[in-house]
């Protein structure tokens, strides 16, 4: 499958490129890209034709600091529902997983990595080719938009601890650390920005779970469109629709996706996946989701997500995480 990415990216870089009087379109031709895909927000562009657009439009403007001034044109929809889904989130940690998670809606040619190390909280973007470096300007525009993200849902000031290019250019560099507001090292082995753990942790006034769940629906229907062929993301997608029915087994899933039974089984093990797995998984996420939504009884939780009974539904998250499920809502 080749590598895309959302045509919202191009669209930030023709917006500042036009502010600077050039001829976005023009440079839209020479990177053999349609400047007219940009109207349709859930078009893609292919991630080797943007990143030639990176370089063009780093060029024609000659100003080593263009990413950072195309990330500060970030609006929620850059990302999909992905930005709507990561305001809403209990918390800046709770937003920057859901962005690990669905990176791949923003672009399957990188993808974001979050781990703790101390105190700090550290996101590293790598390319999906590692043979390839990416252009400089995308990988500061993509790290600058993830700090516009949290700076937008905590609506303050939040700045990285530091941040870490592989790039050894450092004509970049004033510009980086004014927009970070940290220092910026160059010549690291990844591109990546920490954060203390203790502000990404903090509630956000803005969570919104019901939210979460309509977006992160879209989310799954999007990403089943550009990776059809990625029976993983298929058969999630249609766990979301079929899991209120009742309980259901591999073989109905397959039907539904005119699949063999043996087909399927052997596309999901190809991509690392078993079915048991996959519906774990989607319960889990989305009974993480529920429980803090105060309008579901535990009942109610159960039932969405395709048990039979309470006391399965309790044996499953306890299994999850190793407590019982705690609904805010009072059982009738």
């Amino acid at each position: 499958m080749s590598l895309s990415t959302l045509s919202s990216w191009a669209l930030l870089i023709a917006r500042a490129l036009e502010a600077r009087g050039i001829d976005a379109e023009e440079l839209f031709r020479r990177a053999r890209l349609d400047p007219q895909r940009i109207r349709d927000p859930s078009s893609r562009y292919p991630f080797t034709g943007m990143q030639k657009l990176w370089g063009l439009a780093t060029a024609a403007t000659r100003d080593p600091c263009f990413g950072y001034e195309v990330a500060q044109l970030w609006h929620p929809t850059t990302f999909h529902a992905v930005g709507y889904s990561a305001l809403a989130s209990e918390t800046l940690r709770e937003a920057l997983l859901r962005g690990v998670r669905y990176s791949r809606v923003v672009s399957t040619g990188a993808m974001l990595d979050l781990h703790q190390d101390g105190t700090e909280v550290t996101i590293t973007l790598t390319g999906m080719r590692p043979h390839e470096r990416l252009v400089q300007a995308s990988v500061e525009a993509g790290l600058a938009s993830i700090v516009m993200l949290c700076r937008t849902a905590r609506g303050a000031q939040i700045d990285p601890t530091r941040v870490s290019l592989r790039s050894e250019d450092r004509r970049s560099a004033a510009g980086g650390e004014a927009f970070f507001r940290c220092p910026v090292a160059f010549g690291a082995a990844s591109n990546c920005l920490s954060f203390s753990a203790d502000e990404l942790d903090a509630h956000l006034q803005t969570a919104n779970p019901a939210l979460i769940r309509a977006n992160e629906q879209v989310l799954i229907r999007y990403l089943a469109g550009i990776a059809a062929g990625e029976v993983g993301i298929r058969v999630r997608s249609k766990l979301l629709q079929l899991l209120p029915a009742g309980e259901i087994n591999q073989r109905m899933v397959a039907h539904s996706l005119n699949l063999s039974l043996r087909s399927m089984q052997r596309k999901l093990k190809d991509e690392g996946f078993t079915f048991r797995e996959l519906i774990d998984d989607t319960r889990k996420h989305l009974a993480e989701q529920y429980l803090k939504d105060s309008t579901h009884t535990t009942s109610e939780i159960a039932y969405l997500l395709g048990f039979l009974e309470v006391s399965s539904f309790s044996r499953a998250y306890r299994r999850w995480t190793g407590r019982a499920p705690r609904s805010p809502a009072v059982d009738e």
